[in-house]
C-alpha cells in the first residue's frame, strides 16, 4: 500500500488532524530557522557593542575577584603576592574568556550573512513541507532506521536552513526515487498518539515565539527600538567604566595599604 493510499483510507477527521500535524511541524521548523536568522541579524547589528561591554564587564569581574583574593589573604594574616593573585584570578576567568571567544566567533559569522529573497524563502518552505510529509522523522518512523532516508533528511534540513532551493528541488526527486525503490511495504505513516503529538508541537511553537532569540525580531523590525538599544548599550558601557574606576581604586588602596606598588596593571 502506498503512502497516499494509506492516507486515503483514514477517517476524514484523522486525515485532517494529520494535515494539521504536518503543518505544525513545518511551522515549528520554520520558526527555528527564523531564530537562526534573527540571532545572526541581532549579532550583526549589536555584536560589536555587546562585545565591548562584555570585555569591560570582564575587567570589572577580574578586579572584583582580585579584591576578594586580597581580602581572603589578609584575613588569614598573610601577605599579598601579586603574582599568586594574578594566577588565581586568571584560572577563575577561564569560563568568561571562553564565552567572549564564542561572542567574537558569532560576530564574525554574522558578517557573512546574506539576505534571501522572498521567492526563494517561499519556494524552499513549500518543498520542505512536501518532503516533511514524506520523510520527517516525526512522521515516518523508518527515517530513523533507514540509512538512505536518514541521510536524505539531513541533507533536506541543511538545504532548508540555507534556503537552498536548487538543492531542495534535487532532493525532492531523490526522496521520491528512494521511496519508490524501497517499495510500498517499507513505510507506514506513524500516527499513533496524534493528539499528544499535536499538543507537544504546539507547546514547542509557543515556547519558541516567546523566548530569545525570536523576541529579538520585535527590536530588529523597529528603527526606534534599534536606536534605543544602541543608546542603552552605550549607557551600559559608561556605567561599567565608572564601576571599573571604583574597583581599581578599591584594589589599589588594598595593595598600597600593604606596601605593594601599584605600577602593575590588569590585562
Amino acid at each position: 500500500m502506498k503512502i497516499n493510499d494509506n492516507l486515503a483510507e483514514k477517517p476524514v477527521y484523522e486525515e485532517d488532524r494529520f494535515e494539521e500535524y504536518a503543518e505544525l511541524l513545518t511551522r515549528r521548523d520554520q520558526l527555528l530557522k527564523e531564530c537562526t536568522s534573527i540571532q545572526l541579524c541581532y549579532t550583526k547589528e549589536f555584536g560589536e557593542q555587546l562585545i565591548e561591554n562584555f570585555e569591560l564587564k570582564l575587567e570589572c569581574i577580574k578586579l572584583k575577584k582580585s579584591i576578594s583574593y586580597c581580602r581572603r589573604v589578609l584575613n588569614r594574616g598573610q601577605s599579598i603576592n601579586v603574582n599568586s593573585m594574578n594566577e588565581a584570578v586568571e584560572k577563575e576567568m577561564t569560563i568568561y574568556k571562553l564565552q567572549l571567544g564564542d561572542m567574537k566567533r558569532d560576530l564574525r559569522a554574522s558578517e557573512h550573512t546574506v539576505t534571501v529573497d522572498a521567492f526563494r524563502l517561499s519556494r524552499s518552505k513549500k518543498i520542505y513541507r512536501r518532503l516533511s510529509k514524506l520523510i520527517h522523522p516525526d512522521v515516518n518512523s523508518k527515517t530513523e532506521t533507514n540509512e538512505l532516508l536518514r541521510d536524505l533528511w539531513e541533507r533536506v534540513t541543511e538545504a532548508y536552513q540555507h534556503s537552498n532551493v536548487d538543492d531542495l528541488e534535487d532532493l525532492e526527486i531523490l526522496v521520491k526515487k528512494a521511496l519508490e525503490d524501497l517499495g510500498d511495504e517499507g513505510f507506514e505513516l506513524e500516527v499513533e498518539g496524534l493528539e499528544d503529538r499535536i499538543e507537544r508541537i504546539e507547546n514547542q511553537i509557543n515556547e519558541i515565539i516567546s523566548s530569545e532569540p525570536y523576541i529579538y525580531n520585535e527590536i530588529l523590525e523597529s528603527k526606534e527600538k534599534i536606536d534605543g538599544l544602541h543608546n542603552q548599550l552605550s549607557e551600559e558601557y559608561k556605567d561599567y567604566e565608572t564601576y571599573l574606576e571604583t574597583l581599581k581604586k578599591a584594589l589599589n588602596e588594598l595593595l598600597i595599604g600593604n606596601g605593594i606598588s601599584t605600577t602593575w596593571k590588569l590585562d
